[in-house]
């Protein structure tokens, strides 16, 4: 894959990596723990809101982007999600971070529901095997960087840093893909 071709997939592999930065939040826990006051185990449903939201919807969303356009749809996404990080980044509560968690889930599914759709599209049928190589190693990349990204995070910003920082991929890359 030429850099040019790497270049017209960049903003879906940015704005598709909202997603996997998820992993970033796992290192916030004991922040989020000390911050909210919680016991250890009411922390298993930040990720269980997020994750049954966005697994359960996907496969749905990714017809609705058949249907209604894929970029229509991720772009919705890409929004959705800057919103949901926003007030997970605010939240005062945690019933309130946990009702912002299934929003940002169903974000996640938008976003990741139709991107590799759109990783594929932009390309003829013979190069389409290689976008979605290159769609699959950014996500599991990003996914690997959550966690080193958290660490820095959560100790320049505290466990809201995990959350604003993808907000601002989210609007940038939703800037980008008008």
């Amino acid at each position: 894959m030429r850099p040019h071709d790497l270049l017209r997939l960049a903003p879906i592999l940015l704005g598709t990596s909202i997603v996997p930065l998820d992993s970033a939040v796992n290192v916030a826990f004991p922040a989020i723990v000390a911050g909210f006051g919680l016991e250890v185990a009411a922390i298993q449903w930040i990720p269980i809101c997020y994750a049954l939201t966005y697994g359960s919807l996907m496969l749905a969303v990714g017809r609705l982007g058949d249907i209604f356009g894929h970029r229509r749809l991720f772009r919705i996404g890409l929004a959705w999600s800057a919103v949901a990080f926003v007030l997970c980044a605010l939240a005062p509560s945690y019933g309130t971070l946990l009702a912002a968690r299934v929003l940002q889930g169903i974000g996640a599914a938008l976003t990741i529901g139709c991107g590799p759709a759109l990783a594929t599209n932009l390309f003829p049928e013979a190069m389409r095997v290689r976008a979605l190589a290159v769609y699959a190693t950014a996500f599991a990349a990003s996914q690997a960087l959550g966690p080193l990204l958290g660490g820095m995070l959560v100790q320049a910003l505290d466990w809201h840093g995990v959350y604003w920082f993808r907000a601002a991929i989210g609007l940038k890359e939703l800037w980008k893909a008008r």
